[in-house]
């Protein structure tokens, strides 16, 4: 797979997170939503991000995104902080699943199309590489101790 085919795949993961995360009642759902944020964006940074940052025409769009995942992660930590039961939590969680999703469709409809251009099949496909060995490694990272 190449780069953007499996960003694409792990965009297709967050929003059903994300949908499961606001249906659900508790932060179990949460928690996975998060780890997956946290690990996209760590590999989506050092790997996408960093590849075409370095092509004139995407420049901004990697300093938006780049804004826009620590966003994301204040409100990841202030819904952290919150007990999951009432309205605020909720409300939050809200926001947060709006500008997730306004993320990964700017993404898919600027960047990718910026990264069409910037990179070959070969490039591409490099990178999809490393980005999965990279969410891979971060994944693991992320993964709750077990109980006992």
């Amino acid at each position: 797979m190449n780069i953007l085919e499996r960003i694409k795949k792990d965009h297709d993961t967050l929003r059903s997170l994300l949908d499961k995360a606001e249906e659900a009642e508790g932060k179990e759902v949460f928690e996975e939503l998060q780890r997956e944020l946290w690990a996209h964006a760590k590999a989506e940074e050092t790997i996408f991000y960093a590849a075409l940052a370095q092509a004139k025409t995407a420049k901004m769009e990697t300093v938006e995104g780049l804004n826009e995942h620590h966003m994301i992660n204040t409100l990841l930590d202030e819904l952290n902080a919150m007990p999951a039961e009432g309205i605020a939590w909720k409300a939050k969680l809200q926001v947060l699943g709006e500008l997730v999703r306004h993320h990964l469709d700017e993404e898919e409809e600027e960047m990718f199309e910026d990264a069409e251009k910037a990179l070959d099949d070969k490039r591409s496909t490099e990178l999809g590489a490393l980005y999965a060995d990279r969410k891979k490694h971060a994944m693991a990272a992320l993964e709750p101790l077990p109980k006992g």
